[in-house]
């Protein structure tokens, strides 16, 4: 079993054959896990909690190579269940699903459109996403040189302030945004008709990539060599200023890894992704 820290301390669970393995490797989730009265508990022997798993998975010899998270996470997995197969993200997208995403484009006026999905918040913090007004630029790019083009801004309720900013002075017959009303199985079904997708480091980034959705992903604080999205048809944006990555939520100082990735720097490459995507439409 694995667990979200909120679930792991629940006590109306079951616990007495629970196995949870502890994808994070901090301190806290196996506190968590240890705290919260879990019997089997697994995981890496990093930051000194050791003390805190029944199984102590060998970290020392993944600490000097730079691999993606999920690599991570499947080492331990088959530290317990034996060699799985390799990882392919991969997620389809119910029939309803996409019935109630169509009936949301329609409402919209925009089914017939070319659709591109823009992703411009991050669960994470605000250090994480790059500046709205370099969105609203793309946007307006994507839309003076491609008449047949329509746009759908994904955000969840904490962030739909920044959607509503981009969406201030477009083309409302051209634009429509969920506006974090609109349910994640919905979102999902939504984001599988777009063409094409820029989002920031987020669910919605690994969601397009399951998907096979081409796009572009905007990294700054973060590292996209261990949260990059999997599925190979995203296009990584990631300007290497010396104090990234840092992880933190808040930019102490001036988001420079962000702002130092100008509309103009990246506009030339979903340019030419979009152009191919269209010849073949």
């Amino acid at each position: 079993m694995v667990l979200p820290r909120s679930f792991s301390r629940k006590k109306d669970v079951s616990k007495d054959n629970a196995l949870t393995l502890c994808l994070p490797l901090s301190f806290r989730s196996a506190f968590t896990l240890w705290k919260g009265g879990w019997p089997n508990r697994i995981g890496y022997g990093s930051e000194g909690r050791s003390f805190l798993l029944n199984r102590v998975v060998d970290y020392e010899r993944w600490k000097s190579k730079k691999l993606h998270q999920s690599t991570y996470y499947k080492e331990l997995a088959e530290s317990v269940f034996g060699t799985l197969p390799d990882l392919d993200p991969a997620l389809s997208v119910p029939t309803e699903k996409k019935d109630n995403a169509r009936d949301f484009l329609r409402k919209h006026h925009m089914e017939d459109l070319f659709l591109v999905g823009i992703n411009p918040g991050a669960y994470y913090g605000a250090a994480k996403m790059w500046p709205p007004e370099f969105y609203k630029d793309i946007v307006r790019r994507i839309l003076e040189e491609m008449p047949e083009a329509g746009i759908v801004l994904f955000s969840g309720e904490k962030d739909r302030w920044v959607t509503r900013e981009i969406a201030s002075e477009l083309p409302p017959d051209r634009v429509a945004s969920t506006d974090g009303a609109v349910p994640l199985s919905e979102s999902i079904a939504l984001l599988s008709l777009c063409r094409y997708v820029v989002t920031n480091d987020s669910g919605m980034m690994h969601l397009g990539g399951a998907l096979g959705l081409p796009g572009a992903a905007l990294f700054g604080p973060t590292d996209p060599v261990a949260t990059g999205p999997m599925g190979g048809l995203t296009r990584i944006f990631h300007f290497p200023v010396r104090c990234s990555p840092c992880f933190l939520r808040y930019c102490p100082i001036d988001h420079r890894c962000m702002r130092s990735l100008t509309p103009d720097l990246i506009w030339p490459t979903i340019r030419e992704d979009l152009e191919k995507l269209k010849r073949i439409t």
